[in-house]
């Protein structure tokens, strides 16, 4: 409902600030068109009032040019004061109808600004109007108190209507909102309730609108949905705990006897089915560790990291065949504290593929806690395509997983038919997903 209560708020705010924004508009062009307006009708004005005298002149030449109040008039340029023709000199600053403004009308100073008409006569002299100013006479401007009054109350009643506008249309928009928002709250209120799954099975809210009411049915049959896939995947996890740990067990006790009949030296063939025992063993525990859904911390112990790159390097040496390739070590002896397992699989791995695809040449292993970094030679520089092949895919998906889990940071990197990749114990947060890529796939992981 929180939530619904925000969305309300914003879309009254967006609608508010639409309303002032064309308000805004509203007021500013409202005084620009009332000014053309006036504009208008004094052009409207001279020009009908020139447009007569035009008339009458052609007549009768003798009649007198047009005076009055607002403006006056005079036949040719040399009848217009000096202030005048000078004006007439220089580019109008305006021009609206028949009417052409020069210098600034709104300046105190008359002179320095004038509307004038010219009006072309039949016998090709000219009439020119112009705009008189009666404040430099006495007694100044004369009032005009009753217009101004009328002035005056069409105003007010521009801003009483623009607020009669702008009230009741606040009010409507917010009702109106408040209304759409309401069952949208109620939406958000009830799909937190369906972690429970008789929420979930249980009668759904009529939420007023068709549209919330087909979100909330399409929401509720995707919870159904996950919550059906977990009960697989717990079903699953319960089968693969005792199904594919059993028999890895007895493989494993099988092995341990053939090792003592045979003086504790196993035949080549049965070294690599001990060693692929093992490795699906520990797939499995970190398999079944990682798809717990809060799974706890691994249990952390001093490794020596040196000795453990050993034991790594002798079981994977099978990998090297017939290659000349030489192992650089520069491993720290000091202990660090590990999840023993997790370390085994993932350094395992990297140790694996830089063997298996390593050209010939070194292999550098280098580790000074918190990085340890495997350095190959590799034949080319392009990056391996996507494989559907399981080995080479979960290898790849569980490398990544479990760093994420675990909150180690893998980095690779091809640089001159170099392959490096840097694990880093200490560089992401757990439980974050790690943008890992392994050297390539893996024998089993």
């Amino acid at each position: 409902m929180r939530n619904g209560l925000g969305l309300k708020w914003v879309i009254s705010g967006s609608f508010l600030l639409l309303i002032a924004v064309v308000l805004l508009i509203y007021s500013r062009l409202l005084p620009e068109y009332s000014v053309r307006g006036l504009l208008y009708t004094a052009s409207a004005m001279m020009e009908e009032e020139a447009q007569y005298f035009a008339r009458h002149y052609k007549k009768d030449p003798t009649t007198p040019p047009p005076h009055n109040y607002f403006y006056t008039s005079v036949i040719g340029k040399e009848a217009l004061p000096e202030n005048i023709r000078k004006m007439l000199d220089t580019p109008p600053s305006l021009s609206f109808g028949a009417v052409q403004v020069f210098g600034d009308l709104d300046s105190e100073d008359q002179d320095e600004g004038r509307a004038i008409l010219a009006q072309p006569l039949g016998d090709g002299k000219t009439l020119y109007m112009y705009d008189l100013d009666h404040d430099q006479e006495e007694g100044g401007e004369v009032e005009t108190p009753l217009s101004d009054a009328y002035l005056d109350r069409e105003l007010h009643g521009v801003i009483f209507i623009s607020l009669a506008v702008f009230i009741p249309a606040l009010i409507i928009i917010a009702l109106l909102v408040w209304w759409l928002v309401r069952p949208l709250g109620r939406l958000a209120q009830w799909s937190t309730t369906l972690k429970e799954p008789d929420a979930v099975s249980g009668e759904r809210p009529n939420f007023s609108f068709k549209e919330f009411n087909m979100l909330a049915d399409a929401l509720a049959q995707s919870v159904q949905q996950v919550q059906a896939a977990s009960l697989r995947e717990g079903r699953l996890l319960r089968y693969t705990s005792h199904e594919l740990r059993t028999p890895l067990a007895v493989l494993k006790a099988n092995i341990e006897l053939l090792t003592l009949q045979s003086g504790g030296v196993l035949p080549p063939p049965l070294q690599r089915i001990e060693r692929s025992v093992l490795n699906m063993q520990r797939i499995a525990e970190t398999l079944l560790w990682m798809s717990r859904e809060l799974p706890e911390a691994l249990p952390e112990e001093a490794i020596d990291l040196n000795g453990l790159v050993g034991e790594l390097i002798e079981e994977h040496r099978y990998l090297i065949g017939k290659r000349d390739i030489e192992l650089i070590l520069d491993i720290s002896s000091e202990p660090c504290r590990l999840p023993l397992t997790a370390c085994r699989i993932v350094v395992g791995n990297f140790l694996r593929n830089a063997l298996q695809y390593a050209d010939e040449g070194s292999v550098e292993i280098s580790f000074q806690y918190p990085q340890l970094c495997i350095v190959n030679r590799i034949r080319e520089t392009k990056q391996a395509e996507p494989s559907s092949d399981f080995g080479y895919g979960l290898g790849l998906e569980l490398m990544r997983q479990l760093c994420a889990r675990l909150g180690w940071q893998i980095e690779v990197s091809v640089e001159q038919q170099h392959f490096s990749v840097t694990l880093d114990f200490e560089a992401a947060s757990p439980f974050e997903e790690s943008p890992a890529v392994v050297a390539g796939p893996s024998e089993n992981t």
